[in-house]
């Protein structure tokens, strides 16, 4: 905590030194920017950031629920354990069958895939919710530590998203967005903080309410099926509940 108040006020520094500027050439703003990317330990990509987030709610000593930095709530979870699955790869005899009308579908085949890791591990429990864009799965299971070997085995075999697994790895824990983004629900724009009080700032209240309006009646994954041993827990139904993943009636977002 201490670092993360002494990285946020860093920031802070270096964009007020910056705001108070007479005149902005093109290499400062550049300058500029590779400072805060740098304090971030951020390259390109959307996971490669350092994570600074308001911590929302301690469940307990394996789960917290923060605000990520575009707004949306996370489950972190050292107890649980989440793959994201953007697209699952089929083989070419696959497609040449799809094209026959006979093909396994990628969640056909993922589901294969978790089905095999259950059958040979009696300990593995999974349960496969379908995403926006591809898939979460959700397993429990002897030995499974987000940078073991047997999790990057079993990331592998799932085709998980590289991006995610590394962030997982470097945080030690698990991360599984509980709340849908807020483009998708027609509210862009959500003020990041510039340090550690701005999160409670009448501006950033505001921008809460509307996204929080807007997310009713929208899920951000739906349960497809439960392989292996039961995964059951209190962790588990917070994340059925607040992902809406059991209502069939409500939009996939």
């Amino acid at each position: 905590m201490a670092e993360a108040q002494e990285r946020l006020e860093e920031r802070f520094r270096i964009r007020t030194e910056f705001a108070t500027r007479r005149a902005v050439s093109e290499a400062a703003v550049e300058q500029h920017c590779s400072r805060l990317r740098s304090l971030d330990e951020q390259g390109g990509e959307e996971y490669s950031a350092l994570l600074l987030e308001p911590v929302l709610q301690q469940i307990d000593a394996d789960n917290v629920i923060t605000r990520n930095r575009y707004g949306v709530q996370v489950l972190n979870s050292t107890s649980l354990c989440f793959v994201d699955v953007d697209r699952f790869p089929l083989t070419m005899w696959d497609s040449l069958l799809g094209l026959l009308g006979k093909g396994s579908t990628p969640e056909e085949k993922l589901l294969q895939v978790l089905r095999d890791l259950c059958a040979a591990d009696d300990s593995m429990g999974a349960r496969l919710y379908r995403t926006h864009k591809g898939w979460r799965v959700m397993l429990t299971g002897n030995g499974l530590a987000p940078d073991s070997p047997r999790m990057h085995d079993i990331c592998r075999a799932l085709h998980a998203d590289p991006l995610y697994e590394n962030l997982c790895s470097r945080q030690q824990c698990w991360r599984a967005r509980l709340t849908p983004k807020p483009y998708r629900v027609g509210v862009p724009g959500y003020p990041r903080p510039v340090d550690s009080e701005s999160v409670n700032t009448p501006e950033a209240q505001d921008w809460l309410q509307r996204y929080e309006s807007a997310c009713r009646g929208k899920c951000v994954c739906r349960l497809v099926e439960i392989v292996g041993r039961k995964v059951q827990s209190p962790i588990v139904e917070l994340h059925d509940r607040m992902t809406a993943a059991c209502k069939s009636d409500v939009a996939l977002t």
